[in-house]
């Protein structure tokens, strides 16, 4: 077993992004055989028992300071602790298929670089360095954001995903007889699995000028293009596909569906009904 190392690196300044009084600070997770993972947070103005974690995942940016900057403001009345992970591009290329294959669709057999297991390693972190009662954290990705919280809502070693909002993600894998990671053929779901996804709250956004099928970070792989010519059309077919799989599974389907008119591939205007989303009914209960 690795030596359980933490770093912990305390952002006093933090270029333009940096906002109004709250705190950002920094955690180096290195308690695995994998590369680091920095991990950015911001505590809440009194942390108790009962505060929530609501993870923030970045896209092909990788621009972790500028997703979390999206919800501080929003959340600094709320008991919520807030952790936007920064998978370098050195480090994790493939953070948003977990690691489990290339972009083309290329299988990785490495399974110790697998990301399946990342969510639940860092909630169980600060759980207990914080004493938080609760069992269950929140998610939110934008784009390659989006991708890996779909893909950890199959793949993820636990099941500690309470809700869930995703935008704009350029491709899929959906539950169907094609390859990982565009489909589950040689990458089956464990038992429950489908009817657990089914089940959980999560909000589903996609904007219908996103339409861009020459986007410079648009999956053009052929096993990408057969799920549509750009991300809104791939998202539509993606939600119709969830849809049947509903009906075949004959489980209950609680995703919700928010088309965003006028917006394109837009990551401050996607979070917004996000944030309204997640951080709902999370205020202090005294």
């Amino acid at each position: 077993m690795p030596i359980r190392k933490y770093l912990y690196i305390l952002i006093v300044s933090f270029s333009s992004l940096y906002i109004h009084s709250s705190t950002i600070n920094k955690l180096t997770y290195a308690a695995w055989e994998k590369a680091d993972v920095d991990l950015l947070y911001v505590l809440p103005s009194k942390i108790n028992s009962e505060t929530k974690i609501l993870f923030v995942i970045h896209g092909a940016s990788r621009n972790a300071e500028r997703y979390l900057s999206m919800w501080i403001n929003e959340a600094k009345d709320k008991n919520v602790l807030l952790i936007a992970p920064r998978f370098k591009k050195e480090d994790h290329p493939y953070y948003s298929t977990l690691g489990m294959a290339t972009h083309d669709g290329k299988l990785i057999d490495d399974k110790n670089i697998w990301l399946n297991d990342s969510l639940e390693r860092f909630f169980t972190l600060f759980k207990e360095k914080y004493k938080l009662s609760s069992d269950q954290y929140l998610v939110y990705g934008f784009s390659g954001g989006s991708q890996f919280v779909h893909r950890y809502l199959m793949y993820g070693n636990d099941r500690g995903v309470q809700k869930a909002a995703i935008g704009s993600a350029g491709w899929y894998t959906f539950i169907q007889d094609s390859p990982f990671p565009y489909g589950i053929k040689n990458m089956p779901l464990e038992p429950g699995r489908i009817e657990w996804l089914m089940s959980k709250e999560v909000l589903f956004l996609l904007g219908d000028m996103d339409n861009n099928p020459n986007h410079s970070s648009l999956n053009k792989s052929p096993g990408s293009m057969k799920q549509g010519f750009n991300r809104y059309e791939r998202g539509i077919n993606y939600f119709d596909h969830l849809i049947r799989i509903g009906n075949e599974f004959q489980t209950p389907f609680r995703w919700r569906y928010s088309v965003m008119r006028g917006v394109d591939h837009d990551m401050k205007r996607m979070t917004q009904p996000a944030i309204e989303f997640l951080l709902k009914d999370l205020e202090y209960k005294y």
